[in-house]
């Protein structure tokens, strides 16, 4: 029934599997789940890291999202009983067909106690904030912040060696895996359900960026489209991520910087918004093709100011140093 799941990269997936089993530690975009962390004292187990990575290996993310789960971190009430009695949420899939059983505890529950739940990158431990800012000046050397080390070295050692392209900041590069055909990952469970059913859209969308020495932004929907239905941001259980409609959606950088919009995604398990070019990446004035939908600014930015002289220093008002 499930022979279509064994696909061109089911021995790759073995591998990481095999690999994966033997140490296990986080990679950008794993969620950890503690919500109970209470009842997973007293059932003497761990906390849990979800591994996005993984799992993006063999299913697309509309594979469950959000038939199985709603696409916002903490909105999904997991619970053991509802995973291996009702056979939902992590259930629907590791059910001892699909995937393994649930019955191995610490092949989830390996995560030791003191984080906060949610995305890794954005967790804290013991009350202390860590450094999790990426996009400024690091190396693999010297990393600039934990998680830039994370995408430099501290990958599990299935991930190292798994040979996914890396971008810059030694994370994966899935764009890139997918278009180079590394990873051809499912987009649905239903053995009857074709893939040329699964319609790609292939439209882009300009965002004029208000700076003058800003880039423009080139939204690319075949992308997305790849990994999700255009429900799922269009028609999103808890109210849509974005409106079906050019030039419904205010979308600020300020708004993005606070979790909206292309943040419901990235920073969280995709690529960092602090990774500006990669979207900024159509320089002004340069032409687009047919397929490219403009969406222009609601309000022109304002003109320059005329540049104010400055006073010489026999022209300065007097300051009064005890105001300091």
């Amino acid at each position: 029934m499930f022979r279509h799941l064994i696909s061109q990269s089911a021995k790759f997936t073995l591998f990481c599997l095999v690999l994966f089993s033997v140490d296990v530690h986080a990679e950008y975009g794993d969620i950890i789940l503690n919500k109970t962390a209470d009842a997973m004292r007293e059932a003497e187990v761990d906390d849990v890291v979800f591994p996005h990575w993984f799992h993006r290996i063999r299913f697309r993310c509309s594979v469950c999202h959000e038939n199985i789960f709603k696409i916002k971190a903490g909105a999904n009430d997991i619970s053991m009983s509802t995973i291996t009695e009702d056979k939902e949420q992590c259930g629907t899939c590791h059910d001892g067909v699909v995937a393994w059983e649930p019955l191995e505890c610490e092949r989830c529950h390996s995560l030791e106690e003191g984080w906060s739940p949610g995305a890794i990158q954005h967790s804290v431990r013991e009350g202390e904030k860590q450094d999790i800012l990426l996009g400024k000046i690091g190396s693999t050397a010297k990393p600039y912040s934990k998680f830039m080390e994370i995408g430099t070295g501290w990958h599990p050692l299935a991930l190292a060696k798994s040979g996914l392209p890396l971008d810059k900041y030694g994370l994966v590069d899935w764009a890139a895996a997918v278009r180079k055909k590394i990873v051809q990952p499912l987009w649905s469970l239903n053995p009857e359900v074709d893939i040329s059913e699964h319609k790609l859209r292939d439209t882009k969308i300009l965002f004029t960026a208000k700076g003058e020495s800003m880039p423009d932004v080139i939204f690319p929907h075949d992308i997305h489209s790849y990994w999700l239905e255009c429900k799922i941001c269009h028609d999103t259980q808890d109210g849509p991520i974005f409106i079906d409609k050019l030039g419904a959606n205010n979308i600020t950088m300020m708004g993005i910087g606070q979790g909206k919009w292309c943040a419901r995604c990235h920073d969280k398990t995709a690529f960092p918004i602090s990774d500006c070019t990669r979207c900024h990446n159509h320089p002004k004035g340069k032409p687009i093709d047919k397929k490219t939908l403009v969406r222009h600014l609601k309000t022109p930015p304002p003109p320059l100011s005329p540049a104010v002289p400055i006073k010489k220093p026999e022209q300065q008002e007097q300051i009064d140093s005890d105001f300091f």
